[in-house]
């Protein structure tokens, strides 16, 4: 039974990877996938085939009924060292070889802030693992001011006519994830995230003067992503994560993200990894980690990671906590 669900998933996950999208939608604006957490940053955003930690709750469901201990984490980012992105989340297992998990996601200020809440559960059924997560999404926008100082080339009458203009609102919606791991021998193991299988949003919008108007109520829905990948422990000291994202659209690209994560001491972990998008765009991403793993007495590990992602834009840094115990 538990291999039958396993094939009706794999099928419906190799159909959503077929289908054309034609509408601009499908070129995500807003909730953007930044790569949280920062071990998952180190490894060049390859992680949905590892899933093995407090990032499986954003990452891959599934690698939630691995997890036997509970364990909480948070990490900060600044995106390009423009908008700021705080992830926390936590894990409790509460049958065997079952766990339940919650992370939430800020980021923004008052031109655009988004709040994201996960809901996942994860069950390993033998050499597979299932999992989903429900989200709840919320957005504000336009909350932010216009300083009559920084306008001083306009009169009065064109700033008040610019303020007038500022559109405003809010946004709801939810997000349902999918996802699959198949562990086939101790070493080796494949996941397979569906992201966004179903994410409608509700859009408001208004002008701040009355005269003006916005694009008012309106519905659109974020669009669907795929994730296959993979981890390989090469020995006890080294392992090798890949994860391979195709497009879904002309106005996409495919990307391939990889990663290594070395144990140089006890307790001190190093990372590298990559981004690549398949196009002829300066695009691609390096990334550099490293991370304390501290295991306390009575089974309390404490983790502290850091990331140095290399963009062709700007260059940035994330930092993470994480305890389990």
């Amino acid at each position: 039974m538990h291999e039958k669900l396993s094939i009706l998933l794999l099928i419906f996950l190799v159909s959503q990877m077929h289908v054309n999208a034609q509408s601009l939608s499908d070129i995500p604006g807003s909730f953007v996938d930044v790569g949280f957490g920062s071990r998952p940053a180190g490894l060049g955003f390859a992680f949905v085939g590892l899933a093995d930690d407090e990032n499986s709750v954003y990452w891959n469901p599934a690698g939630l009924g691995q997890i036997d201990a509970i364990s909480a984490g948070f990490s900060q980012a600044d995106q390009l060292g423009l908008i700021s992105y705080s992830n926390a989340s936590i894990i409790i297992p509460f049958r065997k070889n079952q766990s339940f998990g919650i992370s939430v996601i800020q980021s923004g200020d008052d031109a655009l802030e988004e709040l994201s809440i996960n809901a996942s559960y994860g069950i390993k059924l033998s050499q597979f693992s299932l999992g989903f997560s429900v989200k709840y999404r919320n957005a504000t926008f336009g909350n932010n001011t216009l300083n009559r100082e920084d306008y001083i080339v306009f009169d009065d009458t064109e700033f008040e006519d610019g303020v007038n203009q500022q559109v405003f609102g809010d946004a709801n919606g939810f997000g349902i994830d999918l996802g699959l791991i198949y562990k086939p021998t101790s070493r080796l193991q494949f996941g397979v995230l569906v992201r966004d299988a179903y994410a409608p949003m509700d859009w408001e919008s208004e002008a701040r003067g009355v005269e003006y108007q916005a694009r008012g109520k309106y519905e659109e829905e974020l669009p669907l992503d795929v994730i296959i990948g993979s981890s390989f422990i090469i020995s006890n000291n080294l392992l090798l994560v890949t994860d391979f994202q195709p497009a879904r659209s002309d106005e996409r690209t495919d990307w391939v993200r990889a990663g290594l994560e070395g144990r140089l001491v006890k307790v001190l972990m190093l990372r590298a990894g990559t981004e690549q998008g398949i196009n002829d765009f300066d695009d691609e991403r390096f990334t550099l980690g490293t991370g304390l793993n501290i295991e306390l007495r009575d089974k309390i590990r404490l983790r502290a990671d850091y990331a140095y992602i290399i963009d062709p834009i700007q260059n940035s840094q994330r930092i993470g906590f994480s305890i389990s115990f």
